[in-house]
């Protein structure tokens, strides 16, 4: 039975997520093993680095917007940044790295980056969860004001960021050139993408600028979920979802091509 015609029977979803699970204990397996806490690194990691940022932040009482405690602000905002980075930066290499599981008819490209995704994700939010309702028992952070908002800030980042881990893993197949330009662009992203301060901090004719940026809605709509106090005239879900949506129609494109690329191989 052809890869098309199994996508058309009563089984398929329950058959894909099999694949899936498969793929997400193999990825676990491999980055964390089972020595120690094993998995539990998948939280672990992210919220060890978070908390020390956020330390940081606190203790140094860095400025933040009224109503926003630094805690909460730094938390949400590296949290949900590490989201984008650990896509973005696994996005290069990534089916070359699991080239072997190619040979097996049912494991297909797509199905590795949303894997990777699908981890990133989940370990990020973990963590997150965790920090701020630790905050919130300390006195240092306030439940969320709208956490549909906040849900909604943070799912819009990992679309965004799984849309463009599949054009990067794509374009950069075979090609160790392209690759080495991923993470330098995700460093250049700390200071652009908004997760570290607020549209209401820029001058009138920056904000204007920084309005197409995607990235910045996206926290904006993430912050407005947690704080009360939190401005919504910078709000646009809309834009950030059409741009998540078009490029996930690229992405696609391009993982489609890489497929038949390799089955031609």
């Amino acid at each position: 039975m052809s890869n098309h015609d199994r996508s058309l029977t009563p089984s398929s979803w329950s058959t894909q997520a099999a694949v899936l699970h498969a793929l997400i204990l193999r990825e676990l397996h491999s980055r964390f093993g089972r020595d120690n806490i094993g998995y539990l690194w998948l939280i672990g990691e992210p919220m060890m680095l978070a908390t020390v940022i956020s330390s940081i932040h606190t203790l140094t009482q860095s400025h933040h917007p009224v109503g926003m405690h630094p805690f909460a602000f730094t938390v949400i905002g590296y949290c949900i940044f590490i989201i984008f980075r650990g896509i973005f930066n696994r996005a290069e290499g990534a089916v070359e790295g699991s080239a072997s599981l190619l040979h097996h008819r049912m494991v297909t490209p797509l199905d590795i980056m949303v894997v990777k995704a699908v981890i990133e994700t989940v370990g990020c939010m973990g963590s997150m969860a965790i920090l701020l309702t630790i905050g919130i028992m300390l006195g240092i952070a306030e439940p969320p004001a709208r956490p549909l908002y906040l849900f909604l800030g943070a799912s819009l980042v990992t679309w965004w960021s799984f849309a463009l881990s599949l054009i990067i893993a794509g374009v950069t197949f075979g090609s160790h050139t392209l690759g080495r330009f991923v993470h330098p662009i995700s460093y250049f992203m700390v200071p652009l993408s908004g997760a570290f301060w607020t549209m209401s901090f820029l001058p009138v004719a920056f904000r204007d600028i920084m309005a197409w940026n995607p990235m910045v809605t996206m926290f904006e709509i993430a912050r407005y979920g947690q704080f009360r106090a939190a401005d919504s005239r910078y709000l646009y879900p809309e834009y950030a979802i059409a741009v998540c949506a078009v490029l996930t129609l690229i992405g696609l494109m391009v993982i489609r091509k890489l497929r038949e690329k390799i089955q031609a191989n």
